[in-house]
């Protein structure tokens, strides 16, 4: 049990080193995600909810890395990674739900919705919005999208490539993001 915690923090401490260190070139690791059907342009995030708690914009090359270090713990978390383009994740703190965060979300659904986007999710509540998106083409989904605003924090979720949506959780727990 514990060689299994070990292994799962020394994982995780790797995966973000690695993405320390790819951050340099993190602009255009951005740029190439942006030719993929799956990938979303959520506008920028900082102007309406300022600077992130958490960021993650990772690309094809490190969730192949990432894939072939899990394959002997996880085999099957490994064959989804090999299929990802991207993982982008930004979690930001709020003090309350502002308007201008809930307009950001309603514009972007409306983009998403126009480009052939699915809903899936929608939550209108008076302390939060939840909209969840997937990129369908023949049967194969090429993109997720999660979108939160609440009181407390506003969550922005961006997995791209082929993507079986059960294996979405599974994602982001090697992320270290509940989306519970």
């Amino acid at each position: 049990m514990k060689s299994k915690v070990i292994r799962r923090v020394l994982n995780f401490a790797l995966t973000f080193v690695l993405t320390v260190m790819l951050a340099l070139p993190a602009m255009a690791q951005e740029d190439a995600l942006k030719a993929f059907p799956g990938y979303v342009d959520f506008g920028d995030l900082g102007d309406t909810f300022g600077e992130p708690t958490v960021q993650i914009s990772v690309g094809a090359s490190l969730l192949s890395l990432v894939g072939s270090l899990s394959a002997s713990e996880d085999p099957e978390a490994a064959e989804m990674f090999k299929r990802l383009k991207g993982v982008r994740v930004n979690v930001y703190e709020n003090t309350e739900v502002t308007a201008e965060g809930l307009d950001l979300v309603k514009n972007v659904s409306n983009q998403l919705s126009g480009d052939g986007w699915e809903s899936v999710v929608t939550v209108n509540s008076e302390d939060e919005q939840v909209r969840i998106f997937m990129k369908i083409n023949d049967d194969v989904v090429q993109g997720i999208t999660v979108m939160v605003v609440e009181a407390t924090e506003a969550v922005f979720v961006n997995v791209i490539g082929d993507i079986n949506p059960a294996e979405l959780e599974k994602v982001m727990e090697n992320f270290d993001v509940d989306i519970n």
